[in-house]
């Protein structure tokens, strides 16, 4: 195991926490325009953000504790907690709630007139690559996690930005 995997995982639990308060505060401008599809894609991608944090918690608190004990050690090693049902059905879970999501999310954000079209487009292809890439390939996953991050940042201006003009 890369030693710095539970740094890793830390920056990824804060990062997991401040989208959804992001995606919060960016439905509080989308809600009255975007009707179902929009409280239904901050509904899942919440619910994904949810299970993301609880993957994480694994990854930070209880792993570590596996790995530290030779007896349950075989858990990691023989991929015993990566083959349980339960845990493929949740990261399957995670998987399409986060898809769900974000789809309907930025279709919201897309024809949302508050928003730029190109922030919700690189939000979709981010998500994509970032949910999909897995089963492809580590890289676009990551490069999933860039584009995502990329128009996740454009949002927080925008929304910054349309704020203070009206407050002005």
């Amino acid at each position: 195991m890369n030693p710095n995997w539970i740094w890793i995982t830390i920056v990824a639990l804060a990062g997991t926490i401040l989208m959804m308060f992001g995606f919060t505060a960016v439905y509080s401008k989308l809600y009255v325009e975007s009707g179902v599809i929009g409280l239904l894609g901050f509904v899942f991608a919440i619910i994904a953000y949810i299970l993301q944090v609880m993957h994480y918690y694994m990854g930070n608190f209880s792993l570590p504790i596996i790995a530290s004990n030779q007896a349950s050690l075989f858990l990691i090693k023989d991929l015993v907690i990566d083959n349980d049902v339960m845990v493929t059905a949740l990261g399957w879970l995670a998987i399409a709630t986060i898809l769900i999501g974000i789809i309907l999310f930025c279709i919201a954000l897309i024809r949302s007139k508050y928003f730029s079209k190109h922030t919700g487009i690189l939000i979709l292809v981010g998500a994509f690559m970032y949910g999909l890439g897995p089963l492809l390939s580590v890289a676009i996953a990551i490069a999933g996690i860039f584009i995502l991050s990329v128009g996740c940042s454009i949002l927080g201006l925008q929304l910054i930005k349309n704020e203070s003009i009206k407050e002005s």
